[in-house]
């Protein structure tokens, strides 16, 4: 019985030992260990000024005739916040309910006088640009030049109302 009862004394004691250590619960909580937030940078793309294009300029071989258009990465203060890659095109097409002047030749030039597209009669033209990440705002000018060479042997057929080309520009900003 003495077996018993030291066996019993140590099993009790044993097992309160057991539970006081593996039963203890310990918590610790922080508070707002980390937190943050993100913002939509600035994507800026905005024509500059005021465009020269007309309508209904009228134009005879041996004449020129020139636009001027410019893109800007800024409003105000605000300046784009990324770099940005520039697609233009440049779309020459029959004017509505006329036929296109074929002989035109419509080039774009840039601020440097590069010629950065050309082509004669009604067409698309593309060319890529971009403006670089940068702190100050930014700004492309270019100058559409529609010429009308002479070419004696079909002037004539391109005379008179029924003929007009449409001159548009449209820009794309996309992110780099």
């Amino acid at each position: 019985m003495k077996k018993g009862l030291i066996l019993t004394a140590l099993v009790l004691m044993i097992a309160t030992s057991l539970i006081a250590g593996t039963l203890a619960n310990y918590t610790t909580t922080i508070d707002a260990l980390a937190s943050g937030s993100v913002v939509a940078k600035e994507f800026i793309l905005l024509e500059s000024g005021t465009d020269t294009f007309e309508s209904d300029v009228k134009i005879a071989p041996t004449e020129t005739e020139t636009w001027s258009f410019a893109v800007k990465n800024y409003n105000g203060a605000v300046i784009s916040e990324t770099a940005m890659d520039l697609d233009y095109t440049i779309s020459v097409s029959a004017s509505d309910g006329k036929s296109a002047i074929e002989p035109l030749i419509v080039s774009v030039v840039d601020s440097t006088n590069a010629v950065v597209a050309t082509r004669t009669g009604a067409g698309t033209m593309t060319f890529d640009s971009g403006f670089s990440l940068d702190a100050q705002g930014q700004e492309e000018v270019y100058t559409v030049v529609i010429e009308w060479p002479s070419n004696d042997t079909i002037d004539i057929n391109y005379a008179g109302s029924g003929f007009g080309s449409t001159v548009s520009v449209s820009v794309t900003g996309m992110q780099e």
